[in-house]
């Protein structure tokens, strides 16, 4: 196993170099920095850097993820040929929603005031996405804030907090465990990869509650509130 790590990553700092391969890596759903980091050590770069690059590539997701990523997931649900995906990853981010929702408050959302119910989803998102477990990431936590609705800036927040304590437990257990980060990266990778098989699995075996769209949450204009 040691040996297939250094030969992956011998072969990748020789085509991109380290700090790209992090970087790029760490912007990958389900990967991200928990991959990305371990990697990067493996392949010469310090703790310091590869968390630099790690944090910033997958933070660099955030706001791109909290805008585009649940208004695509809802359009895949209204075709023919993406609809089931559509909804199961809708579902799957609602159901994540749930154990972070709050009590609403008469707030709506503009300007930058923060409310004590903004304040505890901002929280829950950063605690969420802090523990560097597959699904818990920067792209699970950014669909999940955008469905809370607590608005883009303090949607990014939330998420660049638990990234940052995601990057520094991952850059943290790497340092301690440097003669062998080869096998922790290994173990991160058939992590993911059983992760994504086990979706797929999920996808196949999964039944939508109904054949209709996915409810588009409105406000008391009767305006759609899709987006943050």
């Amino acid at each position: 196993m040691d040996g297939i790590v250094n030969s992956i990553a011998e072969s990748m700092n020789a085509s991109l170099g380290a700090a790209l391969t992090v970087f790029l890596l760490s912007m990958i759903p389900i990967a991200e920095a928990r991959l990305a980091i371990p990697l990067g050590i493996g392949m010469g770069l310090t703790p310091g850097e590869a968390f630099g690059w790690a944090f910033l590539g997958s933070s660099l997701m955030a706001p791109i993820l909290i805008l585009v990523f649940i208004p695509i997931i809802n359009a895949l649900s209204r075709t023919k040929l993406f609809s089931k995906i559509g909804k199961f990853l809708y579902d799957k981010f609602e159901k994540k929603s749930r154990s972070l929702a709050t009590d609403q408050e008469n707030d709506d959302n503009k300007g930058f005031k923060i409310t004590k119910s903004d304040i505890k989803k901002i929280g829950g998102v950063s605690l969420f996405v802090a523990v560097p477990l597959p699904l818990t990431g920067v792209w699970t936590g950014s669909a999940v804030a955008s469905i809370l609705k607590i608005g883009f800036v303090k949607a990014v927040i939330g998420v660049l907090l638990g990234n940052a304590v995601a990057c520094a437990i991952i850059t943290l257990i790497s340092f301690l465990f440097q003669p062998y980060v080869n096998y922790i990266t290994a173990a991160f990778a058939i992590i993911a990869a059983l992760v994504v098989v086990f979706l797929i699995i999920k996808l196949i075996i999964y039944k939508p509650e109904s054949e209709t769209d996915i409810p588009q949450k409105t406000d008391e204009h009767g305006d759609d509130n899709t987006n943050i």
